[in-house]
């Protein structure tokens, strides 16, 4: 009888200070709110055409969606002409998934993604991504999340040219996303 309440109490206590530990370690002092602006405006930044269908979340350092092929033969993203494109409108390399932490996120090798299949990637500027020893890598936040100068984030857009082959034509797909609001973090009181 005494196990049956225990566990949970102690579970629920595990739970809670596992928790309150993690909000120790909080890098960051606000969040970005991002909408997409381009090609459609979406707050649920997706976007649809014949060829794809794509779903984006952003989180603080990578650029992350999840793309399926609509077509009936296998469609190819090339990502070494891809392009991540900063908010004064200089445009850098991307990393993806398979070259972020590799010698090669400069010109990560293209992905294809079969009929009806889909993929679920991320993608970094490759320039914010160092290696500070042997396996152990920093990828560095696209925006200044830390002091209330992240306020001036607010309108700023940014976004990611997507060279993509369907049917035997390429398209370069534009993605452009606003930071539509900045909050601050929920941040533990001692």
């Amino acid at each position: 009888m005494f196990l049956k309440r225990f566990i949970p109490v102690a579970a629920a206590c595990m739970g809670m200070y596992i928790l309150a530990g993690c909000a120790q370690f909080m890098a960051y002092r606000y969040w970005n709110v991002y909408s997409m602006v381009k090609p459609v405006v979406s707050s649920e930044k997706t976007y649809s055409d014949d060829n794809i269908d794509i779903r984006f979340w952003i989180d603080e350092k990578k650029i992350h969606f999840k793309l399926k092929n609509l077509t009936d033969a296998p469609l190819t993203l090339n990502w070494a002409k891809a392009s991540f494109v900063n908010v004064d409108g200089v445009k850098f390399s991307l990393a993806n998934i398979d070259s972020i932490f590799t010698d090669r996120r400069d010109s990560p090798p293209p992905t294809t993604v079969e009929p009806g299949a889909y993929i679920v990637d991320f993608v970094a500027p490759a320039q914010n991504v160092e290696k500070l020893e042997e396996w152990t890598w920093y990828v560095y936040p696209l925006f200044n999340l830390v002091d209330e100068r992240a306020y001036d984030n607010k309108g700023k857009i940014f976004g990611i040219d997507m060279p993509v082959e369907a049917r035997g034509k390429w398209k370069t797909y534009s993605f452009r996303f606003e930071v539509s609001h900045v909050i601050p973090a929920a941040r533990r009181v001692r």
